[in-house]
């Protein structure tokens, strides 16, 4: 009800076409869409299918999906979500995400990766949680919290050994998993340090495999593969 009040009140604009009346309209979703990001979300070396990422890396989880890069009308739609308090941009990167999954297998469960409380405060949500919630309802499958903070360092603006040393240890199981598949979806991959250790967590706590699914591939200035 308020984000439709809101709306009304001080209508949005599409991010990347600027129409009135939505985050990002039918059009523009569908050239995001249409132009599927297939390369390695590691190495951003040529992969055999979508969501495989290539032999030269090493990951723990088996399938990593991508929407684009972190340019144009996405990195504007991102950044609204997480700067500028656009709880609505959760909609359509979830539906960019769902877009990209193949079929999903009966016992997967969809997970996030945790934001640290400081910037929830900050914002007044989740900013993941709410993606993967999206994805999970326009997928029909089960949406669980199963990872929680263990600390509360923020990795934007810091390089990439810095990244590596932060999240390791960042993250705990909130129980154990009975096998089954879990995906993970995070908004944007840049090192790749906090998808690994959430992934390596999950597993620790019994997930048969884990998947990765996020928005958007922003590379840093010395590309990383784990």
């Amino acid at each position: 009800m308020l984000d439709i009040v809101g709306n009304v009140l001080a209508p949005h604009y599409c991010c990347s076409c600027g129409e009135i009346g939505t985050v990002f309209c039918d059009y523009c979703k569908y050239d995001i869409i249409c132009d599927p990001f297939e390369r390695c979300i590691m190495c951003l070396g040529p992969v055999e299918d979508r969501g495989a990422h290539c032999s030269r890396c090493a990951a723990p989880y088996v399938r990593a999906w991508c929407v684009a890069e972190r340019a144009g009308a996405v990195k504007v739609l991102i950044d609204a979500f997480k700067f500028d308090g656009l709880r609505g941009a959760a909609k359509p990167l979830g539906e960019f995400i769902s877009s990209a999954l193949p079929d999903l297998p009966d016992n997967l469960v969809i997970a996030s990766v945790p934001t640290v409380s400081t910037h929830i405060r900050q914002r007044g949500y989740d900013h993941a949680a709410l993606i993967a919630r999206e994805v999970a309802r326009q997928r029909g499958v089960k949406y669980q919290a199963l990872l929680k903070r263990r600390t509360t360092t923020v990795q934007q603006g810091a390089r990439r050994k810095e990244r590596l040393k932060q999240a390791e240890g960042a993250f705990e199981a909130v129980r154990r998993i009975d096998g089954g598949t879990v995906l993970i979806i995070d908004d944007i991959f840049t090192t790749g340090a906090t998808l690994h250790y959430a992934a390596t967590t999950l597993l620790a706590a019994g997930a048969r495999e884990v998947w990765v699914a996020v928005a958007a591939r922003q590379p840093l200035d010395d590309p990383v593969s784990l």
